[in-house]
Formats: C-alpha cells, sequence, structure tokens
C-alpha cells in the first residue's frame, strides 16, 4: 500500500514538472505599442484590405500571442468557421522556430503572416530522394540560373530561374509548361543550423492544372538530408491559400492534389534524369549546347566540376565570387594631378649683389590657381620687391620652398 503511494506521489511530481516546463515554453504575450508600429503603416503593409487586416492581427494574437495596439477590436476578432488549435497555429510556431523574424520591418513579415490567418489553406506534401551530394546541391541553389541551363540542356526542357534582387534571395521561374511564380527565399537553414538544407520559401504562383487555370500565394519548406553518398532524401511541404470558399472545395480534392503532386513528381524526375546523365559520364549535351558556352556559365561548369570531384562550396558562395570578379574587371582608377599653385619670388630690395651680379630671394606659394597669363607672363611679371623692414610673408614648406638667386640688373640697382 505504502508503496502504491509512494509511486503515485512520484508520478504526480513528474506530471508537475512536465506541465510546469510546458508553460513555460508557451509564448508571453508580447504588446507591440502604436507609437512602434502605427495603425497607417499596417494598413498599407495590407494595402487596406480588411480580411487581410483581420487575418494578420487576428492570427497574431493568438497563435503567436503578439498583439497590436494599432488593431481594432473588430480586427482582433477570430474567424467563426476556423478551429484555432494546435494544427491551425502550427505553422506560425514552425516558421519561428526555424528562424523567421516576427519583426514588422523584416521582408515579407506581414504578407507571410497574414496568409497564415487566413480561413482557407491546402496542404501538399511530396517526399523523394535525389541524387546529389550536400555541397553539389548547395551549388546549384546558389546559382539558379546555371542550374536551369544545365537541366534544359540535357532534357531540352524550357525551365527559367532568374534572380531577381542582388543579394540572390528574390528569383523568378517556370517550367515552361504552365507552371511559373515568383518567389522569396525567406530561409536558407534553420535557426542558423544545416544550410541549405532547411529551407523556407514564400511566393505567388501561376498554374494550369487540369481545366483550372489557377494563381495564389504558398509558403512551402524543403528539408533535406544526406541519407547516402550521392543519395539526398528530401520532403517538400506546401501550405496554399485559397482566395475563396469554392476555390478552397476544389483544392482539397484528392484528384487535384494528386496532379499537383504529379507536378512536382515531373520536376524531381528532370533533375533526377538530368543528373544521373552527367553524373555518368555524358558530357556530350554539354559541348552542344549553345547557352553553357557563355564566359559566365563556362565559370559555372568548371566551378561545378570542382565542387563535384569534392572541392567545398557554402550558400553565399556566389555572391563572393561575382564581387571579387568586379572588382578584378575595374578599371584602374585615375589619379588626377594636382593644380599647380602660383609662387611668387620675394627679393629683399636691400640685398647687396655678389661678385657675379647675385641675389638671394625665396619663393612663397599663393593660394589662387596660376592663371593663363601668369603661366605665361615674364620674370618681372612675377617678381616683387619689398623692403627688409616689412615682414617677410611665411613660406609653405609642404608645397614648396627654395632659395633661389636671382640676377640684378645693375643699370636698375
Amino acid at each position: 500500500m505504502r508503496c502504491e503511494i509512494i509511486r503515485s506521489s512520484f508520478l504526480s511530481v513528474c506530471l508537475a514538472v512536465v506541465l510546469a516546463l510546458g508553460s513555460s515554453l508557451s509564448y508571453a504575450t508580447t504588446s507591440v505599442p502604436a507609437s512602434e508600429v502605427t495603425r497607417k503603416q499596417l494598413l498599407m503593409k495590407v494595402k487596406n484590405k480588411a480580411d487581410d487586416m483581420r487575418a494578420f492581427c487576428s492570427g497574431m494574437n493568438k497563435c503567436l500571442d503578439i498583439k497590436y495596439e494599432a488593431c481594432t477590436g473588430e480586427e482582433l476578432k477570430l474567424w467563426p468557421k476556423v478551429d484555432y488549435n494546435e494544427e491551425f497555429c502550427a505553422p506560425y510556431k514552425e516558421i519561428v522556430k526555424r528562424g523567421f523574424p516576427t519583426d514588422f520591418k523584416a521582408p515579407m513579415m506581414v504578407d507571410v503572416f497574414l496568409r497564415l490567418g487566413r480561413q482557407y489553406r491546402a496542404v501538399y506534401e511530396n517526399e523523394g530522394t535525389i541524387p546529389l551530394e550536400v555541397n553539389e546541391i548547395t551549388y546549384l541553389f546558389d546559382n539558379m540560373p546555371f542550374t536551369a541551363d544545365l537541366v534544359n540542356a540535357y532534357l531540352e526542357t524550357d525551365y527559367t530561374l532568374q534572380y531577381t534582387s542582388r543579394d540572390r534571395r528574390y528569383f523568378s521561374g517556370g517550367n515552361g509548361h504552365g507552371l511559373s511564380g515568383d518567389f522569396y527565399w525567406a530561409l536558407q537553414d534553420s535557426a542558423g543550423a544545416k544550410p541549405a538544407l532547411r529551407n523556407m520559401f514564400f511566393g505567388y504562383g501561376y498554374a494550369q492544372i487540369l481545366k483550372w487555370s489557377l494563381k495564389g500565394t504558398a509558403i512551402a519548406y524543403l528539408d533535406m538530408d544526406l541519407v547516402a553518398p550521392r543519395t539526398l532524401k528530401y520532403k517538400l511541404k506546401a501550405i496554399v491559400f485559397p482566395s475563396n470558399s469554392v476555390l478552397n472545395s476544389i483544392m482539397q480534392l484528392r484528384v487535384f492534389k494528386s496532379v499537383v503532386n504529379s507536378k512536382i513528381d515531373g520536376i524531381v524526375g528532370d533533375i533526377k534524369k538530368a543528373s544521373n546523365m552527367y553524373f555518368g559520364g555524358n558530357k556530350k549535351p554539354i559541348t552542344k549546347d549553345k547557352r553553357l558556352h557563355t564566359p559566365e556559365n563556362e565559370r559555372h561548369l568548371a566551378e561545378f566540376n570542382g565542387v563535384v570531384a569534392g572541392g567545398p562550396w557554402n550558400l553565399g558562395d556566389a555572391i563572393r565570387a561575382e564581387r571579387k570578379l568586379l572588382e578584378l574587371n575595374k578599371p584602374p582608377r585615375r589619379v588626377s594631378s594636382p593644380e599647380p599653385k602660383q609662387h611668387v619670388v620675394i627679393v629683399d630690395s636691400t640685398a647687396k649683389m655678389d661678385s657675379a651680379g647675385f641675389v638671394d630671394a625665396v619663393v612663397v606659394p599663393v593660394s589662387e590657381p596660376v592663371s593663363a597669363r601668369t603661366a605665361a607672363g615674364t620674370v618681372a611679371d612675377s617678381v616683387q620687391t619689398q623692403d627688409s623692414a616689412t615682414p617677410m610673408p611665411p613660406v609653405d614648406t609642404a608645397d614648396f620652398k627654395a632659395n633661389i638667386t636671382i640676377k640684378k640688373d645693375s643699370n636698375n640697382e
């Protein structure tokens, strides 16, 4: 009996500790004053759309305990048909855990969180493997236009990938067959861990699926891990935000999700085919494709071959290499010669001539630039006499100072 009591007490203590830890890990309520984020700023971010304002204010308050004082009571109200349970709030907490900022001024912060706060969502998941090493996928992520050109060369496809910002965090792309979009590479790791293997994207996409032409926004996680030599296991999870209930119903259909997954499988399949041909030693597509023979892509091919041979590559190396090339190709800086200063020869009128008829003199610089007339003038124009009782002006030793002997005309003494 005593043992049962002791065991029950021990279990109670353990449960209390777990509950205490759980409560300590929950989010503390944070209030953002209107002086820090004004209502005008909020309205500008959501483009004055009332539903988006409500989605942002209510979702941040409910799921992250971040309350904006600039939000009205009506905007803090929860959507009536949404169950704000753990499943609904999970993406909020997931992206924050991965390192996505809750700072209002951070890029795309409001855009991402207002989508998460909307009434409708459709979730798509896809997983599999691709035949690449970590440094190889890192290089291809770091040089997306080259990646598209390489796949196109092997498969005669029409993929496009172009960076739209200098930091390579914004890019656009498409498969040439009804899928395209503009994206923000929001996270390139998970709170600093596993760079290039833990990614989060946010973007606006356009798709032709079955009989529907669709456009909308989505958040996607792409997680990868090396499970064997040249075998990366990936898991893609996309959260799409239908704009209305009708579209939401369509996107929840099993047949629709099946078609979406087949589109993703098709893209991954193309990457696998091109990779297997490349690593199998088939280099003919590279020699034939003109797009790979630009100076830039030839440099990329040399770099990628080095990476495949085991060389290192980190995210951001492409930007660093690009900056170095710009520095090397920068034209040499022209050094302009300083404008000559006018100097006045001063002769002491009481100075005596030596036996050869010469007297000592000093040269003093003048602040005004030399005029054309002075430069071409006679010695007589630039010679002044000064009485010995008058103080001699100082000589600028840094610019010019010299003792000069000038022959005086004995006839004019």
